[in-house]
């Protein structure tokens, strides 16, 4: 999967066999973007947003007793601290590459755990359910609200 000059170029997995390429607009970097790394087994679509660092984030504290001690330290210098590759290089005694590896194997360990466990998608129903909990709460009876935000909570 080369980007060729001009418009970005890829092959579809199901035209490779057919040789097909199809051209994606530069308006449509993204895409072309998610088409590499799903090729590559990342499932992390956008990594510049804001959404995404908190999603790193969140792996990180869920999963990151999961990776090794070097993958979790070079994940809290890169994704936490938002440190250069470099200077997590100097730090950890790691070649620049080293450290752009150790991010990436450790990013796509914590979100295959969570496409199997889906943690962070139950904490994530269970913080929405508390936000509805809140919002219904005079409507509903006092010893239901209390004992269903106990058990949420818990």
């Amino acid at each position: 999967m080369v980007p060729l000059r001009g418009p970005f170029f890829y092959l579809s997995q199901r035209a490779f066999l057919a040789c097909q390429v199809k051209s994606l607009d530069r308006r449509e970097v993204p895409e072309y973007n998610s088409l590499v790394r799903a090729n590559r087994g990342i499932n992390v679509q956008n990594t510049d947003s804001l959404d995404q660092r908190i999603r790193d984030g969140r792996l990180l504290d869920t999963y990151g007793s999961l990776i090794t001690e070097k993958q979790r330290l070079a994940c809290e210098m890169v994704l936490l601290r938002d440190l250069s590759l470099s200077e997590a290089a100097e730090s950890t005694s790691v070649t620049r590459q080293g450290v752009h590896d150790l991010v990436t194997r450790a990013r796509e360990h914590m979100e295959n755990t969570e496409k199997a466990l889906g943690l962070l998608e139950k904490i994530k129903k269970n913080e929405q359910m508390l936000i509805l909990l809140e919002e219904y709460k005079d409507s509903i009876p006092k010893n239901f609200y209390d004992s269903f935000k106990k058990m949420l909570e818990s």
